[in-house]
C-alpha cells in the first residue's frame, strides 16, 4: 500500500517502555500507518498492556524468544506497507515525527533514513557520528553534517520494505548486537546510501556502560563480530584482518583473566568455535554479498576509522 508505514516494534519484557512508545505514536499527524509488536515470549504483562490500550496494534506473539534481527524479520513480513519504520520499545517521540521523516526520506536521495537521538528524558544529548574499525568495533566520533556514517543504529530506521528482502536484511544468525552494522555494511558494498534525517528526533533510553558489560553481550558480539568480518570482506583482506583480530582477541582474554573475569575471556573463545561451527552456512551467505557487490575493500576500509576501537571499550569496562 503506497505511503503506508509499517511500524515495527520487537518487544520482550518491555512492559514499563511500551504505554509511552505507543501513546507517542497514536498522536502522530501522519495517519498511514500500522503498529505491528512482535513479542519475544514475554513474561511480563506486556500483551495484556497493549491489548487492552492499543487494541489496533497487530500482536505477532513468538513462542520463544528469536532474538532482534528475526523478530523484526518477522514483523516486516507481516507487513503492508510499503515504508518500514523499525522503532526499539525504550523510546518515544513527538507528534509530527513520521511526518518529518517521510519528508526527509521523500525530499531526499537516500535509501535508509535514521532519526537523530535525544535523552530519554528530553534533555539534549550530544550528537556522534559513527563508525568501525577494520575489526568490526564501532567507534562515536564527533556529529558533522558532512561525515558519512558507516551505519545507523538499529534504534530507529525508515527504508521502503522492498530493500530490506533484496538486500536480505538483517542476518537472523544474530541474536542481539552488530545486525545493524552488518546490514549497513552490506548495503555499502551494494552502493546503498543512507543518513540521519535532521529534523526528526527520537527520545531513547538506552543502555548503560555498566548494564552492557555482561557475559551474554560480550559473547553475543564475539559470535557476530567474526560472521560480519568473514561475509564482508574479500579474501585478501581476511588474509591480514584475522590473523589481527585472533591476536587481539588473545590481549583481551589476557586482560580479562588478570582482572578476574574469566568468563568475558571464555566468550571469546567461545566465538571462535561457533563461527568455525557455523562456517558452511556463514561461507554460503558470503558467497552471494561477494557476487553482488559493487565496490572495493579500499573504499570500505578508507571510510573505517583508522585506530583499534576496543580500546575505548576496554577502557570504560576497567
Amino acid at each position: 500500500m503506497s505511503n503506508l508505514v509499517s511500524i515495527v516494534i520487537v518487544n520482550w519484557n518491555g512492559e514499563k517502555w511500551l504505554k509511552k512508545c505507543i501513546s507517542s505514536l497514536d498522536k502522530q499527524t501522519y495517519k498511514s500507518f500500522e503498529i505491528l509488536l512482535v513479542d519475544n515470549n514475554s513474561s511480563d504483562s506486556s500483551l495484556k498492556l497493549v491489548t487492552s490500550l492499543f487494541p489496533s496494534v497487530k500482536i505477532i506473539k513468538n513462542d520463544q524468544n528469536v532474538g532482534f534481527a528475526r523478530g523484526n524479520t518477522i514483523g516486516i513480513n507481516a507487513a503492508k506497507g510499503e515504508f518500514i519504520l523499525l522503532l526499539n520499545i525504550d523510546t518515544w517521540v513527538e507528534k509530527d515525527f513520521i511526518s518529518n521523516l517521510m519528508t526527509f526520506y521523500k525530499t531526499h536521495d537516500y535509501d535508509v533514513i535514521s532519526p537523530l537521538e535525544q535523552n530519554y528524558d528530553g534533555s539534549r544529548k550530544k550528537f556522534t557520528s559513527i563508525t568501525i574499525d577494520p575489526f568490526g568495533h564501532p567507534v562515536w566520533v564527533p556529529y558533522r553534517d558532512d561525515f558519512k556514517n558507516f551505519y545507523l543504529t538499529g534504534v530507529c530506521l525508515l527504508f521502503k520494505k522492498s530493500l530490506y528482502i533484496n538486500t536480505r536484511g538483517l542476518d537472523e544468525n544474530f541474536f542481539m548486537y552488530c545486525e545493524e552494522v552488518d546490514w549497513f555494511w552490506r548495503l555499502k558494498l551494494f552502493k546503498k546510501s543512507y543518513s540521519f534525517a535532521s529534523n526528526a528526533i527520537v527520545f531513547h533510553a538506552g543502555a548503560n556502560v555498566q548494564s552492557a558489560l555482561r557475559y551474554e553481550i560480550f559473547l553475543w558480539r564475539n559470535k557476530n563480530t567474526l560472521q560480519m568480518l568473514l561475509k564482508n570482506y574479500s579474501w585478501y583482506t581476511l588474509f591480514w584482518v584475522l590473523p589481527l583480530l585472533l591476536i587481539q582477541n588473545l590481549g583481551e582474554i589476557l586482560v580479562f583473566l588478570l582482572i578476574l573475569k574469566p568468563k568475558f575471556s571464555y566468550s571469546y573463545i567461545q566465538g571462535w568455535v561457533f563461527v568455525i561451527q557455523s562456517l558452511k552456512r556463514v561461507i554460503k551467505e558470503r558467497t552471494w554479498i561477494q557476487k553482488n557487490r559493487k565496490i572495493s575493500d579500499k573504499e570500505i576500509l578508507s571510510s573505517m576509522y583508522k585506530g583499534l576501537g576496543k580500546f575505548q571499550h576496554i577502557f570504560y569496562f576497567i
